[in-house]
């Protein structure tokens, strides 16, 4: 098992869970917030947040933490966390698609 000074956090989705998630981590351990939204990564690396999930002052009291849209950024992570939506289809089943096929998702953003 990893001490936490040898985790290096990955938190895949900066929705409503994971935004608040990887600034609780990125207080403690070195963590990568990676969203597909380009404009969503931007606003966040700015220090702003339009779906105020997280305050001005909580993203600047994650030291550890960074944003990142580009999937390099997050190759060398150890702990991977997945937090994007899961929309169900008609018979109630989870679609899965985005999870599958992560780079038809990246063309959307």
């Amino acid at each position: 098992m990893q001490s936490p000074e040898q985790v290096k956090l990955a938190i895949i989705g900066l929705g409503y869970v994971g935004l608040p998630l990887a600034v609780a981590f990125g207080r403690r351990v070195e963590t990568v917030g990676y969203d597909i939204n380009k404009h969503r990564v931007a606003e966040l690396k700015a220090g702003h947040d339009a779906t105020l999930e997280a305050t001005a002052e909580e993203l600047s009291s994650a030291a550890l933490l960074r944003f990142t849209s580009d999937l390099d950024d997050i190759r060398d992570c150890t702990v991977f966390i997945v937090t994007v939506p899961t929309p169900i289809d008609s018979h109630l089943r989870p679609d899965l698609t985005p999870l599958i096929k992560p780079a038809k998702a990246s063309a959307r953003s």
